[in-house]
């Protein structure tokens, strides 16, 4: 019942089913990332999947964005070594200054006004490091034009559930290419 008592700040009305989780964690870099940004992190469902995927990296710098205080406050006890924002993710830039390596995110966008979704995704792939990758997970099937626009080479994977579960990936040039 938390899920659906947060649906306007969440957009969640479930766990994210298991399957989609592993997928996602197939999806992550091979090396890993100097740093990441998970951007709606709520309870930590990707970001067990991350740190799992990395967990001997010692180095890792972890930035997580969440809205929900109460969300925010569970992800910062279960996961002590990130950095946890309870903050509004559009703004993310006004954070964290620095090109990162791997962004993350599971925000519910269509309940982002048009604006702030462009600037967020505007935001992400300005953010993002030469080799970079994002992912972003979402619902919003009338949402794939808009993302396929502003992330022209991303590849889209589309999970039967319902609601459905869509899974951009996204990987930007390297600077030899």
């Amino acid at each position: 019942m938390k899920y659906l008592s947060n649906i306007f700040t969440t957009g969640a009305v479930s766990q994210t089913p298991l399957r989609v989780l592993r997928y996602i964690q197939k999806q992550l870099p091979k090396s890993q990332p100097q740093h990441i940004i998970e951007l709606g992190a709520g309870r930590g469902e990707i970001t067990q999947k991350v740190i799992e995927t990395y967990s001997n990296g010692s180095q890792l710098k972890f930035d997580a964005f969440e809205i929900n205080s109460t969300f925010a406050t569970e992800l910062q006890s279960s996961f002590p070594g990130i950095i946890v924002h309870n903050h509004d993710a559009v703004s993310f830039p006004s954070i964290v200054k620095n090109p990162v390596d791997l962004i993350i995110c599971s925000l519910p966008l269509s309940f982002l006004s048009k604006k702030d979704r462009t600037l967020l995704l505007q935001n992400m792939r300005n953010q993002l490091a030469p080799g970079g990758e994002i992912i972003i997970l979402f619902h919003a099937v009338w949402l794939l034009w808009e993302l396929n626009h502003t992330f022209s080479d991303a590849k889209v994977k589309w999970f039967r559930h319902f609601p459905p579960y869509l899974l951009l990936t996204y990987s930007s040039n390297l600077p030899d290419q």
